[in-house]
Formats: C-alpha cells, sequence, structure tokens
C-alpha cells in the first residue's frame, strides 16, 4: 500500500512540475511577442520553437509517450521530421525563382 502511494505521488509531483514548466514557457511566448513584436522573423521563430517544445512536453508526459516502445515513439516522431523538411524546400525554392526579394 506504501509503494503505490509512493508512487502515485512521484507521478503527482512529476505533473506538476511539467504544468509549471508549461506556465514557464508560456510567460515567455507572451513576453517574446511582447518585446520582438519590431523583430517579426525573430519572433516568429523563437514561438514556433517554443510551441514546438511545448507540444513535445505534452506528448511525452500527459499523451504518455514517454512510456510507450520504440516503435510507437518513431511512428510518432519521424513524420514531424517531414513538415520542416517541406518548408526548408519552400523557402530554399522561392529563393531560387526569385533571387533579388
Amino acid at each position: 500500500m506504501s509503494d503505490a502511494h509512493t508512487d502515485h505521488a512521484a507521478k503527482t509531483k512529476k505533473y506538476i512540475y511539467v504544468f509549471i514548466a508549461l506556465a514557464v514557457l508560456t510567460a515567455i511566448e507572451v513576453a517574446v511577442a511582447k518585446v520582438l513584436h519590431d523583430s517579426r522573423g525573430t519572433m516568429i521563430a523563437l514561438l514556433i520553437a517554443l510551441a514546438v517544445t511545448k507540444a513535445g512536453m505534452v506528448a511525452i508526459y500527459y499523451m504518455h509517450l514517454g512510456e510507450e516502445k520504440r516503435g510507437l515513439k518513431l511512428t510518432v516522431g519521424l513524420p514531424l521530421l517531414f513538415p520542416p523538411l517541406a518548408a526548408v524546400v519552400l523557402v530554399v525554392e522561392a529563393m531560387a525563382r526569385f533571387p533579388g526579394k
């Protein structure tokens, strides 16, 4: 009985730490949006990085993906590599088509 209570308390503490980390990241997002509103490129890059970090934390801890087998992690993780790759390809193509802009 004591082991089950200790395990439950440890999991609850982990969820609270993750919640606090997500709240801090959200506060950082608000600060970035207010401070860097003039340099939109930097602001957008930082906001995207923070959003991806928060989404990863939610997937790993709250959706319990961190406790899954390697195959399921790869099934979820590998497709996430394609949108950034597609974005890079599109930016490079746009730079090649419109070199002066």
